[in-house]
């Protein structure tokens, strides 16, 4: 990314924390004047209700997607109602959460307004994505949005009620009772059972400590009984001895920055290779300088995909023959798609189908009835599952299809329609879906 773009986003984020005005949009038509503000860590996004009240934050870590335009089951009814008007699409973006289940569509008073909030969100949600696990453990700004996060009263501080609750809802941690009041006794040096922001640093990097990784360096570390689970290191050598004869590994070298297709494999047999694997992964300096590899370096060379028990050349891409006909291949597969709750109850939804196919699904189910209206809908028969329209579902899905992955997607329709209804489903499909269908005559 060049200097001035990152110049260009940073202005961009700014102008997101100061906040704009955006109107809440809803089906029912109600409407709201809101300023939405980016959090000054940009860790959520959220607006003020009153002079004295703020509504509940959209972390930028749960959001799934940001899609622009009218190309939402709400902004569809409103446009369908005459509540808002084609010219008005510009305008408008939905932001989508918590696995798809949410949703909350904005509208701005200027294209320009609009541009900025979706551009910057895209940045900060890529940003999120793109980080490996390496550079999260180490990245102070992450740790802390999750005290933010814990921290019901807004105290910034996290108690140990909070700090237990906060492992198992957002970081899917169970510890034994003993082992978690080891851990706080620990970290909290004042005794008073509340961490403050750099105890609670601390407390996480005590948790993320790698006492197997450790157990692995003290084979191969010289003296390795004199050394801590804070102290140890590996030196030029004994890391080459372990990458070159433990490992049996190899490095990846790209002949362009651009492609990741471009690459030569070598076997590690020098220290300068060795030596440019620890200026890579070691996040101290001085060890860096003296060819040293720490617990925590010696993580993140293993956490690397590079260094995945897969080979990362079969791992990033198809390696198998994709030219066989379609019956030869696994699948990856959904049933009954439109559920977003149970098999009994909920509605039908297309965003149920966006999110299986972002998550790379290639084969969904429609369950189609004859609609009241003369048009098909999709609904799971003889349940209290509200239905939706055909046509909404193949209208909406439509810009995901192939986002995930280049392959075919299969329609898998269960067919209940009467033969009237049947020829509105292949009018819908040819519609939208255009040259997009293989249609076999």
């Amino acid at each position: 990314m060049s200097l001035k773009k990152i110049e260009d986003l940073n202005r961009i984020l700014t102008e997101l924390k100061i906040g704009s005005i955006l109107i809440k949009r809803k089906r029912n038509g109600e409407k709201y004047s809101r300023r939405f503000y980016l959090d000054e860590h940009e860790d959520f996004i959220s607006y003020y209700q009153s002079e004295k009240i703020f509504a509940q934050s959209h972390y930028i870590r749960e959001i799934d997607e940001i899609r622009t335009g009218f190309h939402t089951l709400t902004f569809g009814e409103l446009l369908k109602q005459q509540i808002v008007h084609s010219d008005d699409e510009k305008l408008a973006f939905s932001i989508f959460y918590n696995n798809y289940r949410d949703e909350l569509h904005l509208m701005t008073n200027d294209e320009q307004t609009r541009y900025k909030w979706v551009l910057g969100l895209q940045y900060l949600i890529d940003l999120h994505t793109t980080k490996g696990q390496g550079h999260i453990i180490h990245d102070t700004n992450w740790i802390l949005s999750h005290l933010r996060f814990g921290d019901k009263d807004k105290s910034n501080t996290i108690t140990k009620p909070e700090c237990q609750q906060l492992l198992a809802d957002s970081l899917n941690i169970e510890l034994p009772e003993d082992v978690f009041e080891k851990l706080f006794q620990e970290t909290d040096k004042n005794g008073e059972g509340i961490l403050t922001p750099d105890e609670f640093i601390n407390f996480f990097h005590v948790l993320a400590r790698r006492i197997d990784l450790y157990e692995i360096m003290q084979k191969y570390v010289k003296n390795a009984n004199e050394q801590t689970i804070e102290t140890i290191c590996m030196n030029i050598n004994e890391l080459l001895y372990f990458l070159r004869t433990v490992q049996n590994q190899n490095i990846i070298t790209y002949t362009s920055k651009q492609f990741n297709e471009d690459f030569t494999v070598q076997p590690i047999t020098m220290y300068k290779q060795v030596q440019e694997l620890i200026n890579k992964f070691e996040p101290n300096i001085e060890l860096q300088e003296k060819g040293l590899l720490s617990l925590d370096g010696f993580r993140n060379l293993l956490l690397f995909e590079d260094f995945s028990l897969m080979k990362p050349w079969c791992s990033r891409r198809p390696y198998h023959d994709m030219t066989r006909p379609l019956n030869d291949y696994y699948i990856n597969a959904s049933h009954n798609t439109y559920l977003f709750d149970s098999q009994v109850s909920g509605d039908s939804n297309p965003e149920a189908y966006n999110r299986a196919l972002r998550s790379g699904c290639r084969v969904v189910e429609m369950d189609c009835y004859d609609g009241d209206d003369g048009q098909p809908i999709v609904t799971h028969k003889f349940t209290f599952v509200k239905p939706c329209s055909f046509e909404s579902i193949i209208r909406y899905i439509e810009p995901n299809l192939f986002k995930a992955s280049p392959y075919p997607v299969i329609l898998s329709i269960e067919n209940h329609c009467s033969i009237i209804q049947q020829k509105e489903i292949a009018r819908i499909l040819k519609q939208i879906l255009g040259s997009k269908i293989d249609i076999i005559k």
